[in-house]
């Protein structure tokens, strides 16, 4: 089942139980906090799912850069699906959707779900490190090249998601039928240990969970997210993330809108200048070694760029995701509540 008919599944399960609590709750107009010299004339509390990998926001967080543009963060709970975390934002469960890539919302959209994404966030690199997806075997696997996977076990977190999106561009990439092969559906924190079990012959792993199987050793690198998407001219823009609202809150709270995306670019950009730093409080919050942590980069830049998306709905188009036409950059992003794109505050000098 598609990502766009599993929504649509939950929006129809969940019809009958209420508008958004955005709408019904939604405070007077005088009540509501204003955006105002980069900052809220009074305190939100921003509802979002927990995080469990390295992320921008909470590093945001942690540095206090919410708190100084008057935002409280609210974590929820974990979310592992983004089916249900767009549920919990169409609901009014969550107000931010701090997770998927623009096919995500696209694919949410054509199921009826008014999301709209408001930011950039990671992109991919060719640093392992810092990739987004990589795709392993054992290391005295026979498997060396693209034709080696035929009639092999390939794990996915997931067929409609990223890494299900990206390996049928390196099928179509590749002139490999999906039909030659076996797709096992397994979460990436299961995927090692079945690897190193011969339970399946290729793993793909999100950077977190890349570093910590390379860290014990005993695979190599079949294909990465970054080369596979470099072909297309995409490179980073394989790994783009995105920062999205419901369009019932971007209505009612415009001015939270603004005052989230100030403190997250500011996070993008302290990260991208205390790289190692940022290790080390993702590390602390997580609870992990730091050595086992794998971080993101993110793009030099203040707003959202057309190509940013229209490179994602074409490789949607070119893998038969939706048809050509169907979804278009416009409906998918907008710039309007950017403060730096609107000029209301000025672009940090370097």
């Amino acid at each position: 089942m598609s990502l766009a008919a599993v929504i649509m599944f939950m929006l129809l399960a969940a019809a009958g139980c209420g508008k958004s609590s955005v709408t019904k709750d939604a405070a007077g107009e005088a009540d509501k906090p204003k955006f105002v010299n980069g900052k809220l004339t009074k305190e939100f509390h921003l509802k979002v799912a927990t995080f469990q990998s390295y992320n921008e926001f909470t590093i945001a967080d942690k540095l206090g850069f919410f708190k100084e543009v008057g935002i409280i963060p609210e974590y929820t709970g974990v979310i592992n699906t983004p089916a249900l975390a767009v549920q919990a934002v169409i609901k009014g469960n969550n107000h931010l959707l701090a997770l998927g890539h623009p096919m995500d919302i696209a694919a949410a959209r054509l199921a009826g779900a008014k999301i709209k994404i408001v930011l950039h966030s990671m992109v991919d690199d060719p640093d392992p490190d810092k990739m987004h997806i990589t795709w392993l075997t054992k290391s005295d696997s026979p498997i060396n090249s693209p034709q080696d996977i035929v009639g092999k076990k390939i794990a996915l977190n997931g067929t409609s998601g990223c890494a299900g999106l990206i390996f049928d561009e390196f099928l179509r990439q590749n002139n490999i039928p999906k039909d030659k092969l076996t797709i096992v559906v397994m979460p990436d924190k299961q995927q090692e240990q079945a690897l190193k079990q011969g339970q399946i012959d290729v793993a793909a792993l999100h950077n977190v969970y890349t570093k910590a199987t390379r860290n014990t050793g005993g695979v190599k690198v079949l294909t990465t997210s970054y080369k596979i998407n470099e072909v297309n001219g995409g490179g980073p823009l394989g790994g783009l993330a995105v920062r999205s609202f419901s369009e019932d809150f971007i209505k009612e709270y415009p001015d939270v809108v603004k005052a989230y995306i100030a403190a997250d670019l500011k996070a993008q950009h302290w990260i991208m200048n205390h790289y190692d730093e940022s290790l080390k409080i993702m590390a602390d919050f997580l609870q992990v070694d730091v050595k086992d942590v794998a971080g993101n980069v993110y793009p030099n830049q203040w707003w959202i760029q057309d190509n940013d998306i229209n490179y994602w709905i074409k490789l949607g188009e070119q893998n038969g995701w939706y048809k050509p036409g169907e979804v278009s950059p416009k409906d998918l992003y907008t710039n309007d509540l950017n403060p730096y794109y609107t000029k209301e505050i000025p672009i940090p000098a370097n």
